[in-house]
């Protein structure tokens, strides 16, 4: 059995093939919106990744509350159908770092189908009249939410 840093060391760059674009999404939609609803993404067996979003029926302005549940249940369905290996779900967080100020940021959560959890976090700031400051991307192993291989 491999231990959490051996996996990581093995899955990092199927982890940054589902955060980097997963980023890079939320980081637009700060820049426009200074916002951003859960939105996720699968990596199949080939490699591909494929971004996911989800919302409730009917409703013309939902929250992100009513989106991230649906977006599991989704991804879950997702990952077995096309049989991913991975999942990831962006989200809008505030985090507090160790020994630091609470801050917001953006929280990409990756689920391996081999055991690995890891919630990897992008810290940014509003700037006065000129969009959002980011900083360093810092990640800690995390629990399972998506949850789509089972109890790891």
């Amino acid at each position: 059995m491999s231990t959490p840093q051996e996996l990581y060391a093995a899955l990092k760059a199927e982890m940054a093939a589902l955060a980097e674009p997963l980023f890079e999404f939320s980081g637009q939609c700060l820049q426009e919106r200074g916002n951003f609803l859960p939105h996720g993404a699968i990596l199949k067996q080939d490699g591909e990744v494929e971004l996911v979003a989800a919302a409730p029926d009917g409703s013309d302005k939902t929250t992100s509350i009513e989106v991230l549940p649906l977006l599991h249940g989704g991804l879950r369905s997702i990952a077995k159908q096309k049989q991913a290996v991975a999942t990831a779900v962006a989200e809008n967080v505030t985090v507090t770092p160790d020994g630091g100020q609470p801050t917001q940021a953006i929280k990409v959560l990756f689920e391996h189908q081999r055991g690995l959890t890891v919630a990897l976090y992008l810290p940014f700031s509003k700037r006065f009249l000129r969009g959002y400051a980011f900083g360093d991307t810092f990640s800690l192993l995390a629990r399972p939410e998506v949850n789509a291989w089972g109890a790891s």
